[in-house]
């Protein structure tokens, strides 16, 4: 009887000494993990009580459990990957086609990226895995359509552990993770994940999972990368960005000396679904009012900078904002870092021309941020969108705004955790005159809060604040956050005191107090979108196509308004009758 190419391993000491000693490590180490002859990579079944589940879910027909750990703040993000629960017999037939695919590499086929890479050793599954069951009668299925759908799964297996990402691909299949953490050393490290659209406060940003990803697995990915990439890894230039396409994915990889014991890899996900205001305010990112105003603010034509610290959530607000745009405005985005919903927005209509730049680690055949806003303040009249602002790019834009070239909005994101800390870092830390920072009309702060010291980390919008044109390096709070409601909540005295507000009130031909009646009707048009979303569990209503709708609708009303003289009133209560005969077909 053939040897079962499979492994078994009992922790016998800690994973990391220091981490999670009382908790995690007594569950793991009394734990089998499991490592099929075809990955090097190390999944624990682990076995918790129900009384500790949190969440379970199902990503492609595979069981996601999430899971509070005993005696720690820590929860874990448990899945057993369907490859992993494989019969044996069907283990051992992945093994004879992977030898039988050492063995005949092909010579005149050009692969030239992963992708066919994946595609031809596919084929080469497919055509193997019948012949090679039937050489050594292992049995595929006991019916025809079973043995189709057996070949068809295992053959994605051999593509997924060969060419494709192995293990991590099925932790990038769930929608919930966004980001995928590997520290050094992989072999001893379980990997971490960051969750979002759990709506549950027991679950933190950050989880463990239930994989080790092996030293030989991430050797194996590093390779991947650099030949996708075409760039350098070397000790002397040890780190390496790349964008994986095939899963809406940015990957960071770090190796030695920078990082001593090994290589460490980050995969960062954008969002297979763009993220909308009406989302953010579903999960209490900003509230409704913060979303009206900022609406408001985008169709005045507003310069506005989004910052905050990393992982705050920049680039997914301002993905929300650029969904404000009408669909007839132009829009130029400028990124390094493919994160903004581009392609989705060209596929609902918005005229947007992306263009992708330089990294900050270099790259071959690229133009710098610099250059492509030089070039994109000569291709005409556009919204001007920065994937982020910083370094000379910051001064061309500067000067741009300053002279009024630089387009009808400018937007884009900046690492800084409060207006005043934008403002320093601008003039003090790039060398931009006080005066041209005037240039800048709002900007607004998302931030990581954790309510009552707790270890849960909340993203939040915690401030939105108008530059004081005459006052350099001030700043005039629209809304500010409220640490005990956990919310944004309004500046009293507000409507008689907001520059930008009248400036836009007075290029619409308007008084500040219809300009503050439009910004009401906003908020409350999003306010009842999201309410009827939650209470008729239909999440279709705060997605970007909705958005979308509810905004033409919106301008329609407005162009009503203009020509008839209708009341602001009388603008929100058509549009509720739109809105109760659509949102039935959502």
């Amino acid at each position: 009887m053939p040897k079962v190419p499979i492994r078994l391993k009992k922790r016998s000491a800690p994973i990391e000494p220091r981490s999670l000693v009382t908790g995690m490590n007594r569950i793991l180490k009394e734990n089998s993990s499991v490592r099929p002859c075809f990955s090097s990579s190390w999944v624990a079944a682990v076995d918790l009580d129900d009384s500790n589940s949190i969440a379970v879910y199902e990503v492609n027909g595979e069981k996601v459990g999430l899971y509070h750990v005993p005696d720690t703040t820590e929860c874990l993000y448990h899945i057993m990957p369907v490859e992993y629960q494989l019969p044996i017999s069907h283990i051992r037939l992945l093994d004879l086609v992977l030898l039988d695919l050492m063995d005949h590499q092909p010579k005149s086929v050009s692969l030239e990226s992963l992708d066919q890479t994946r595609s031809y050793v596919k084929r080469e599954a497919e055509r193997l895995i019948p012949e090679l069951s039937a050489e050594h009668d292992i049995v595929l299925g006991s019916k025809r359509k079973e043995e189709l759908e057996n070949t068809e799964k295992l053959s994605e297996i051999v593509a997924k552990y060969t060419s494709g990402l192995g293990v991590l691909e099925t932790l990038l299949k769930d929608d919930h993770i966004q980001d995928v953490y590997v520290d050094a050393p992989a072999s001893t490290t379980f990997v971490h994940v960051t969750l979002s659209g759990i709506a549950d406060a027991r679950i933190g940003n950050r989880l463990r999972t239930n994989i080790r990803l092996g030293e030989d697995a991430a050797e194996s990915l590093l390779s991947k990368f650099r030949l996708e990439s075409g760039r350098p890894f070397s000790e002397s230039m040890p780190v390496l960005e790349h964008n994986l396409p095939s899963f809406g994915t940015r990957v960071t990889v770090v190796g030695e000396p920078l990082s001593p014991k090994g290589v460490a890899i980050a995969l960062r996900r954008h969002s297979t679904r763009p993220w909308t205001l009406l989302k953010l305010i579903a999960n209490k990112t900003m509230t409704a009012e913060a979303a009206g105003l900022i609406s408001f603010l985008i169709d005045g034509r507003s310069t506005i900078l989004v910052a905050g610290s990393r992982g705050a959530g920049k680039s997914s607000l301002l993905g929300a904002m650029m969904l404000e745009f009408p669909l007839n405005q132009r829009i130029i985005t400028i990124e390094d870092t493919l994160e903004l919903p581009t392609a989705t927005m060209q596929e609902l209509g918005f005229k947007v021309q992306s263009l992708y730049v330089q990294s900050s680690l270099g790259g071959k055949g690229q133009m710098t941020a610099d250059e492509a806003l030089r070039v994109s303040l000569r291709l005409g009249e556009s919204a001007l969108i920065l994937g982020e602002v910083r370094g000379q790019e910051a001064r061309t834009l500067y000067e741009a705004m300053r002279a009024g070239t630089a387009g009808s909005s400018v937007m884009g994101t900046f690492h800084a955790d409060s207006a005043k800390a934008v403002f320093e870092r601008v003039v003090h830390d790039m060398g931009i005159n006080a005066k041209s920072f005037t240039a800048t009309d709002v900007v607004i702060v998302s931030g990581l809060t954790r309510p009552g010291g707790t270890q849960k980390e909340r993203r939040r919008v915690i401030q939105i604040a108008e530059v004081l044109k005459d006052k350099e390096g001030s700043f005039n709070d629209l809304v500010r956050f409220d640490e005990l409601e956990d919310k944004l909540v309004p500046v009293e005295g507000l409507q008689n005191s907001s520059e930008r507000i009248s400036k836009i009130a007075r290029s619409w031909g308007m008084t500040v107090r219809d300009a503050y009646e439009n910004i009401e009707v906003r908020s409350k048009m999003r306010e009842r979108i999201v309410t009827t979303a939650l209470e008729k569990d239909k999440p279709a209503l705060l997605e970007a196509p909705w958005v979308i709708r509810t905004n033409n609708i919106f301008r329609q009303l407005v162009e009503k308004q203009h020509l008839k003289g209708v009341s602001s009133g009388e603008i929100l209560q058509e549009w509720e009758k739109w809105f109760l005969k659509s949102a039935g077909y959502a």
